[in-house]
């Protein structure tokens, strides 16, 4: 799986960029992708201050946060990310100006989030003056962007299968699993059995041990399709 580094840009750096840089940075780790994201501004009107206090309200509705600054973007981005991803056509073309302006001979590949939507939908251009209702629609809308993107990138998505509740019982069982030794006069049929008798909610963990057929691995690769069906129920 290769390691990539995305950077959001919008205007102001308050609105629509930090919450798709909140957005992303979630489906990463529902998706075991390890990727660095950031967003940045073209304009210097917010800059060293927080996100849009509405954006962050919508993040904390879907149980989110942003620890992110407003910064400018710079002429170093573009050599240091491999995407640089416009929130919209019109910040898209306002970019290609800034580059020509700034003589920026790019090493990073400019894409539009836009061009990921669904049905060919414009995400408008988010501002402090819009009502909950655009944040609202504006969250929804960057999150299957950002989940085609993550699709579009070909990359395997690993689903985590969590293990028992009972976390205090399988600690237990872990340690009793490392330090139990099979002696010759004990069977592992018979410890298995002992073992199943100290912990009977055993059969509803997936941790293996020396006594114990179960798998060990509480993850599992996906394939392409899967991935997609997967992605499509964050």
């Amino acid at each position: 799986m290769s390691f990539k580094k995305l950077l959001f840009v919008c205007m102001g750096n308050s609105c629509s960029s930090p919450m798709a840089e909140t957005i992303m940075q979630n489906l990463m780790v529902k998706t075991s992708l390890y990727w660095e994201v950031d967003s940045a501004a073209l304009r210097t009107w917010n800059i060293g201050r927080r996100p849009n206090a509405q954006c962050l309200r919508v993040l904390r509705e879907h149980g989110l946060r942003s620890d992110h600054f407003c910064r400018l973007l710079s002429i170093q981005d573009f050599y240091y990310f491999d995407y640089i991803i416009t929130m919209n056509m019109h910040v898209h073309k306002e970019l290609l100006v800034w580059m020509d302006a700034n003589h920026v001979d790019r090493s990073s590949q400019v894409l539009m989030l836009d061009s990921f939507g669904p049905n060919g939908k414009s995400l408008i251009s988010l501002t402090p003056a819009h009502k909950m209702k655009s944040f609202r629609n504006a969250y929804y809308h960057i999150k299957e962007c950002c989940k085609k993107l993550i699709i579009d990138q070909q990359v395997k998505i690993v689903q985590y299968h969590l293990p028992s509740s009972d976390d205090e019982d399988e600690r237990k069982y872990q340690m009793m699993s490392q330090t139990q030794t099979v002696d010759s006069s004990e069977s592992p049929e018979s410890l298995n059995i002992e073992c199943k008798k100290q912990f009977p909610s055993r059969s509803s963990f997936n941790i293996s041990c020396s006594l114990c057929s179960v798998p060990k691995s509480h993850q599992k690769k996906l394939c392409q399709k899967c991935g997609q069906k997967f992605l499509a129920k964050l």
